[in-house]
């Protein structure tokens, strides 16, 4: 009872947020009558309701959580990099890319990125491998989605990690399942909204609470001197280099121009009207999420020291930053903002999940396990892969102890070293045949993994500082090019 008396404010804003998803559910799935509308929403979407979509899709609680908290360590070089990184990966993506991609796959009749892989090659191989990677990085990824969600949450509602992790594991999966694609972008199209009012509210306090932006730095500056510094450096950044801040950035950036669940937005766009109409709506919202949420991280030495975050250095310490802003301890929020917050957190796991969910579980079925079958019962199948895959993932954050950005970027830096060539070189650059795709993507995906692998395990050296991102992608570069002017433009 006195659980409820703390929280029922907060209760009833999450409880709105469910009954909005619950009916987005239901509409979705009076929309969803053959496995088209279930992947791409028939092909018949907006272009604002596809940009909110694929900005909601991309900000998460690895946002709020793992990027914020990053900057307590690493200073104002953190936020800039990533707001540079991410914007211009966002700007390449909708204006550079999903003009030309979007009236490929339309010519393909391509419903995911595997098949799009598999018809611009001519190749099953190329698409189950494509599935693979798919599967392989959508867990990695919504394994710190999971966990980063968890902390957040159960901080503000002061409940077990296991059960909030079942509680978004039941409620994500009972929606996707339900509406697929229609009520995935329709519910990410509020969260977006959420999203970015949620951002606002963290900086906001800080400079109400200490009195003005002035005093707030100045507070900085007296709990440590050198965190407002371009260049990271002090026990708490370790060995970090600038070089391996950028390496982080792109490990996640990147996803934005070849991770399935941002690219298969442009699947449901209805034509080329529609994605002029909503190509500046995820550059704009993206671009002032992260100008104005990351800083909370460094601004928040005002509020909490290192020892009251259990000490150490590393993803340990800056993951628990904005939970413990967000907790009991330092309470910066009040109990109106506090709820609304809680419900972009919320908004923010839901929107990341259910979109990696979609992807991976249509990637198990329709490319990995029966490529170009398209049996009638195929909704039924993907729909029990997407229960399947959801509780993996939430099983596995609960028993993995990697960091939520570091989860991410290796997320990313997967995709981008297996997709890079095939994907984008390959929609610009005709020359480049199967047999040099495949040979990149195989390249790509050993060289990240176990680089990643050999990196957690402390046996590069002083290597480690170097990102996989750039190992990968420079590996499956060099590979598909090399063999592209070597046989000159190849067989398909």
């Amino acid at each position: 009872m006195e659980w409820l008396n703390d929280h029922w404010l907060q209760l009833v804003f999450v409880g709105m947020y469910l009954a909005l998803l619950a009916w987005h559910a239901w509409l979705g799935k009076q929309r969803t009558s053959e496995l088209a509308d279930f992947l791409v929403g028939g092909r018949r979407m907006g272009g604002v309701v596809i940009g909110l979509s694929f900005y909601a899709t991309f900000v998460s609680s690895v946002t709020f959580v793992g990027h914020a908290g990053r900057s307590y360590a690493f200073g104002p070089s953190w936020w800039l990099i990533c707001v540079i990184v991410f914007t211009t990966m966002v700007l390449l993506s909708w204006f550079a890319i999903a003009p030309r991609f979007t009236t490929r796959a339309r010519e393909l009749g391509a419903l995911t990125v595997p098949d799009f892989l598999g018809y611009q090659f001519d190749s099953t191989t190329i698409r189950r491998l494509a599935g693979v990677v798919v599967v392989i990085a959508s867990l990695a990824y919504m394994v710190a989605v999971y966990e980063g969600a968890t902390r957040l949450l159960g901080a503000l509602l002061d409940l077990d990690p296991t059960l909030v992790t079942i509680i978004i594991f039941v409620v994500v999966t009972c929606y996707t399942l339900a509406g697929g694609f229609h009520s995935v972008v329709a519910t990410d199209a509020v969260q977006g909204v959420i999203l970015l009012a949620g951002g606002l509210l963290l900086p906001v306090s800080m400079v109400w609470q200490k009195g003005g932006l002035g005093p707030l730095f100045e507070a900085v500056r007296d709990a440590r001197p050198d965190v407002l510094s371009w260049q990271p450096r002090g026990e708490l950044a370790g060995d970090v280099t600038t070089g391996t801040l950028i390496g982080l950035a792109l490990g996640v950036g990147l996803k934005i121009i070849v991770e399935p669940r941002q690219l298969s937005r442009f699947y449901g766009l209805a034509n080329d009207e529609e994605l002029r109409r909503g190509r500046w709506v995820a550059p704009v919202m993206l671009f002032a999420t992260y100008l104005v949420m990351l800083p909370v991280g460094f601004l928040a030495h005002a509020f909490v020291t290192p020892a009251e975050l259990g000490g150490g250095t590393g993803t340990s310490l800056t993951d628990s930053v904005i939970p413990h802003l967000l907790g009991p301890e330092v309470s910066l929020l009040g109990p109106l903002a506090g709820a609304f917050f809680l419900t972009g957190l919320v908004a923010a796991a839901m929107s990341s999940i259910d979109s990696v969910l979609l992807v991976a579980a249509s990637s198990v079925d329709h490319d990995v396990v029966s490529p170009g079958r398209d049996a009638p019962n195929a909704v039924s199948r993907t729909r029990w892969c997407v229960f399947v895959l959801s509780a993996v993932a939430a099983g596995l954050s609960l028993v993995l102890d990697q960091g939520i950005t570091e989860m991410s970027s290796f997320s990313g830096s997967l995709y981008a070293a297996c997709f890079l060539p095939p994907l984008i070189v390959g929609l610009f650059w005709n020359r480049l045949g199967r047999r040099a795709a495949l040979a990149a993507m195989v390249t790509g995906f050993v060289t990240t993994l176990a680089w990643f692998l050999m990196k957690q395990g402390g046996s590069l050296g002083s290597w480690r500082v170097l990102h996989e991102v750039y190992v990968g992608v420079g590996c499956s570069h060099v590979v598909a090019i090399t063999m592209t002017c070597l046989r000159r433009g190849g067989s398909r």
